[in-house]
């Protein structure tokens, strides 16, 4: 706890040092026994923060990393769910959207019921439009977490606004992602901060004759792009690689 009466966890996502460690009755602070318990739970709860994509040695030396910050854990229609991606600004994150909402951004017919969400990508000169849905296979929790077999699922996305097209898929037949006439393979990341792999994703990776990016699927989230890409390449890497972040199994949309 610092004099300044900081939060603990910033936008909401915590519990904050200044109303629990700062709080006052009528007559002044609250009994010190009940103050001292409630900033030990304060701090304790500080420390649960779940486990973080460890980068590739290979991503780590080449990219430039685009932080997330302001981010909520929560989701829903009564969230903002927007946040900051490095230069970019997410916004307008809409979990309505479904398989009759319009045009489909899938490699399936009009008939499959998929659900899906919409967002938006801004900074600078960029401004983009994302759109993700997805059909689930199958429901399968694999922690507490609530992370899913992404193997289990097929996810497709795609950003309009931007110079070419813009699409990425995960399915059990294809993982890529396409830029304009440019196609990239991409791969599962199963590494974590500390050492060692984790059975469900952490993250995933685009790579050509080189990495491309990376960005990490756990809370809050993460993307690596490659050093000396131009402008429209980052901006349309950075909405794909967010709808992956953004991406939850239909059942908790």
């Amino acid at each position: 706890m610092n004099n300044g009466g900081e939060r603990l966890v910033e936008d909401g996502r915590g519990i904050a040092l200044e109303e629990i460690c700062k709080m006052k009755s009528a007559t002044g602070y609250v009994n010190v026994g009940i103050l001292i318990g409630q900033c030990t739970l304060a701090v304790a709860l500080s420390g649960c923060a779940g486990p973080r994509m460890a980068a590739p040695s290979d991503v780590a030396s080449s990219s430039d990393v685009l932080p997330v910050s302001d981010r909520s854990h929560a989701s829903g229609a009564f969230v903002n769910e927007g946040f900051k991606l490095g230069p970019y600004t997410i916004a307008d994150v809409d979990r309505k959207w479904d398989s009759s909402s319009g045009v489909s951004v899938g490699p399936w017919g009009k008939e499959t019921k998929t659900t899906g969400f919409s967002f938006t990508l801004a900074g600078g000169d960029t401004q983009l439009k994302g759109k993700c849905e997805s059909v689930l296979e199958k429901q399968h929790v694999l922690s507490l977490g609530g992370s899913f077999d992404w193997g289990s699922t097929t996810i497709a996305c795609s950003c309009e606004g931007g110079a070419g097209k813009a699409s990425l898929v995960l399915s059990k037949d294809a993982n890529k992602l396409t830029i304009g006439e440019a196609t990239y393979p991409i791969q599962q990341v199963h590494s974590v901060v500390g050492g060692g792999n984790q059975s469900a994703p952490s993250g995933f990776r685009a790579d050509s004759d080189g990495p491309l990016g990376a960005v990490e699927v756990l809370y809050p989230g993460q993307v690596w792009l490659k050093k000396g890409l131009d402008e429209p390449t980052r901006g349309n890497v950075s909405c794909l690689f967010t709808g992956l972040m953004l991406y939850k199994p239909p059942s908790d949309n």
